[in-house]
């Protein structure tokens, strides 16, 4: 009966519409301020951060606005990359790497959260 709204009908809608939302945030990759995780598509280049040992390699690498940073553990050990409200790539187990897109101009200041110690930057011109 095309026409006819009733109380199923529209909490129905409510959720498709809630839905369809929480899945655009998932695949515009919304993790915080300046950056967001995951693929990078268009015209966006992708610079490499080496995480050798216990360090982040360059420690300091500049790049332009909608760039990514690809980090890749070549260690024997997990780490992360972790900005504090503007990225964090979770753990990254040895061999395996995580992109980070930065779609903001800004110096952002990382670490590893499960070796303090280890830090970098990345720089967004």
């Amino acid at each position: 009966m095309l026409g006819i709204v009733n109380s199923k009908t529209r909490h129905g809608w409510r959720l498709i519409a809630v839905a369809a939302v929480a899945l655009g945030l998932l695949l515009v990759g919304v993790h915080g301020a300046g950056a967001a995780l995951g693929a990078t598509a268009g015209a966006s280049k992708v610079k490499q951060v080496d995480i050798a040992g216990f360090a982040f390699k360059p420690a300091t690498l500049t790049i332009a606005k909608g760039d990514s940073v690809s980090f890749a553990n070549s260690s024997r050990v997990s780490h992360t990359a972790t900005r504090g409200g503007a990225f964090d790539t979770g753990v990254i187990k040895p061999g395996k790497s995580v992109a980070v897109r930065f779609r903001q101009k800004g110096t952002f200041r990382y670490h590893c959260m499960i070796h303090p110690s280890m830090r970098g930057k990345v720089v967004v011109g």
